[in-house]
């Protein structure tokens, strides 16, 4: 079976993958949906703002890819929101460049959706730079701190959480929840939406992506930082400034714990405890770094200026 384009025909999924982190890990990833083994009409949808170089080269190269422009700078949010309203398919899929979908990945989605599940979610597995089967202790670092959570091997079954790296929404769902997306779409939020309404959120750990990103010191600071700083701010909206308060001093007590949590994903599955030894150094920095940015969304309310993006809500609110 070969993946056929939905061209003209309404299609059985749409696929969402836009610029986080480089051109050559966006590229990897769309070779790689481009090479999915399903007979199933799949609709690739690109959203992009001014961030990206050149997109007709992109366009070029993948021309099944449905290219999105959106004007100005966006932030991923309101990128996978753009392409949720853009698109017609009955399942929309989430992943992010630095991802590389297994080849049956797409099928995978379509299957696990055939049950009544509202958010189907997968696993994410370590990957490595082409040619490679090494990588830094701090490109390790980042990845057991975001995924060793849903690093195989891990059991099928309904969750409280999924990464939205590897996630897939049916749209009758997100359509009956409009209002808490509509705009900017965080994972984290609709997934909480949606478990108050008693919908089924699941784990296919057959759904498999490969992370893999290329780091330096200050990039992880920043992405660290300012992501922490924004998956704060998403949990404090209305929230009083007591509360929030008391968030933000016990984030800055959360580095060793959750430096303790990596250690027991890697003790339960039985993986990956040499590198856990290697990168502790680097566990503790990339792990400080992202909850002095929650401390500080917590005090804020609000995402870093670079986050925001035009048109955004926090915008809208300064």
């Amino acid at each position: 079976m070969t993946m056929r384009s939905a061209g003209n025909e309404k299609p059985d999924l749409t696929v969402v993958v836009f610029l986080f982190t480089s051109r050559s890990h966006l590229v990897r990833c769309l070779e790689a949906l481009a090479q999915q083994r399903t007979d199933a009409r799949i609709d690739i949808a690109l959203p992009y703002d001014d961030t990206l170089a050149d997109p007709a080269d992109i366009a070029a190269r993948f021309p099944s890819v449905r290219m999105l422009a959106q004007p100005g700078r966006r932030t991923p949010p309101q990128l996978r929101a753009a392409a949720v309203m853009a698109s017609t398919a009955p399942i929309i899929a989430f992943l992010e460049d630095h991802c590389v979908p297994g080849t049956d990945w797409c099928a995978r989605v379509l299957e696990t959706h055939r049950q009544a599940y509202a958010a189907v979610g997968g696993s994410v597995d370590k990957g490595f730079p082409p040619g490679r089967t090494t990588d830094t202790a701090l490109n390790w670092a980042v990845y057991l701190t975001d995924y060793s959570r849903y690093m195989p091997p891990i059991p099928a079954g309904p969750t409280h959480a999924l990464t939205d790296c590897n996630v897939s929404y049916k749209r009758a769902e997100l359509d009956a929840i409009r209002k808490h997306w509509d705009g900017e779409l965080h994972e984290n939020i609709v997934n909480g939406i949606l478990a108050e309404r008693g919908r089924i959120l699941w784990l296919d750990p057959d759904m498999v992506v490969y992370e893999q990103r290329d780091l330096t010191i200050r990039s992880a600071l920043r992405d660290r930082y300012s992501f922490g700083r924004l998956f704060a701010s998403t949990r404090v909206r209305g929230t009083p400034v007591a509360r929030r308060l008391a968030m933000a001093a016990a984030a800055l007590l959360m580095p060793p714990v959750l430096v303790a949590r990596v250690r027991g994903n890697l003790a339960a599955r039985g993986r990956h405890r040499a590198q856990f030894v290697r990168c502790l150094p680097a566990l503790l920095f990339v792990t400080s770094a992202w909850m002095f940015g929650e401390a500080v969304g917590y005090l804020t309310a609000a995402p870093p200026a670079a986050l925001r993006g035009a048109g955004s809500r926090a915008e809208e609110a300064a």
